[in-house]
């Protein structure tokens, strides 16, 4: 089965949590994983699924690799979402920037 380099962009927040529920629930493939936040989040340590994951400072670079890009919200869909677009990530968006 293929597995998907996977970013999460809000990773320590509600539904950055949520979205690390549902992939451990549904088996998501991941490769990668990557979890994204601000920088105030930047270097503390999550535990997921057997391994400790350190978040790292979201930056318009963080999705070179990068299948799938999660963005849990908030004003980081704005900034960032473009970027991961241009990499080459499919974004799947929780916010409400794009909803009509």
């Amino acid at each position: 089965m293929k597995k998907y380099n996977t970013a999460i962009v809000g990773a320590t927040g509600a539904v950055g949590q949520e979205f690390l529920k549902l992939i451990e629930e549904r088996q998501f493939p991941f490769g990668e994983l990557k979890l994204l936040a601000s920088s105030r989040s930047a270097g503390r340590k999550i535990d997921f699924m057997g391994r400790e994951y350190t978040v790292e400072e979201t930056t318009n670079d963080s999705f070179d690799g990068i299948d799938f890009a999660l963005f849990a919200g908030g004003a980081a869909s704005k900034l960032f979402a473009p970027a991961a677009v241009k990499a080459g990530a499919i974004v799947i968006d929780n916010s409400s920037r794009r909803r009509r």
